[in-house]
């Protein structure tokens, strides 16, 4: 199927941008079990809710664990995370609280198989660097660098409302 032909495009409703979240990076983490639970339950304890989880496999029995929090739960989500690497021998906590999220919202949207690549591209080809992605059947959200944001829902909706 030609990727500009499919009829899948059709699903999209909306396109949002939310500006509310902060990502937090544990770098050189020991890829061993427990870790990720030792995090999240430090994290739990002090009522600090997460998103986006990503941890990326890396080389040498280490990984890097990052995710989302609310930009008023970071002092407190960088505290919990600055014991747990120091318990775990990690090599560090990474904050930035200037991304956003854009996401293209719709129906379905694992059936529209062409939507993420044509998302991606379209973001490529307007410079804008995709830091994180997560997709379920009603969201692909990118979380990108908040100045940004705009251009990136501008485009968006271009290419795809």
């Amino acid at each position: 199927m030609n990727l500009q032909d499919s009829p899948c495009t059709t699903l999209l409703s909306d396109v949002r941008i939310d500006y509310s979240s902060a990502r937090i990076t544990l770098l050189g983490v020991p890829d061993v079990p427990g870790v990720a639970a030792r995090i999240f339950t430090a994290l739990a304890n002090r009522g600090v809710g997460v998103e986006m989880i990503v941890q990326n496999n890396m080389r040498g029995g280490i990984t890097d664990v990052g995710f989302l929090v609310k930009k008023e739960c970071l002092d407190n989500a960088v505290e919990a995370c600055r014991q747990v690497v120091k318990a775990i021998d990690a090599q560090g906590v990474s904050f930035n609280t200037e991304i956003a999220r854009v996401s293209l919202v719709g129906e379905n949207l694992t059936k529209a198989i062409d939507i993420p690549a044509k998302m991606f591209s379209t973001l490529a080809e307007t410079k804008i660097n995709i830091e994180m992605i997560v997709s379920n059947s009603y969201d692909i959200t990118c979380v990108v660098a908040a100045q940004s944001a705009e251009k990136a829902a501008t485009v968006l909706r271009e290419k795809f409302l």
